[in-house]
């Protein structure tokens, strides 16, 4: 049987200090509301995945709740630069954010591996370019 949680209690419960969270989503179905619940709940060191990181997590990153983000592209195609990511990467504020740069094809596949419960999946998509010296 399912359990209905609110969002308050679902990031109370299930999501802690120190964890990885992937919020996925675009257009309306961004998740903002679980964003901001974060922020309010004062999660600290989390690692971020996104595709496409775009305002909500300049202000997860803005808010002081990231240590790492993991990510295809930074930006928002409607209103430009995520400010918050270039100040954590360029002056360390709030503070520094760690980050590992990839393709889309490269952050679609780990999440296949990872429904599959497989450690790491098999892409040849980096081959010619130049993800593979900059990412160990």
């Amino acid at each position: 049987m399912a359990q209905i949680l609110s969002l308050s209690e679902a990031i109370q419960r299930f999501v802690h200090d120190g964890e990885t969270v992937a919020l996925e989503g675009f257009t309306h179905l961004i998740p903002t509301a679980a964003a901001h619940e974060l922020i309010r709940q004062n999660r600290r060191d989390l690692t971020l995945v996104r595709m496409t990181p775009d305002l909500v997590y300049d202000l997860l990153i803005g808010a002081g709740c990231a240590k790492r983000l993991i990510f295809s592209w930074g930006g928002n195609p409607g209103v430009g630069s995520l400010h918050r990511l270039r100040d954590a990467v360029e002056k360390g504020w709030p503070h520094r954010l760690e980050i590992s740069e990839h393709s889309h094809a490269a952050l679609a596949n780990a999440y296949v591996a990872g429904a599959s419960n497989l450690p790491f999946a098999v892409l040849r998509g980096y081959q010619g370019s130049d993800l593979a010296k900059v990412n160990p």
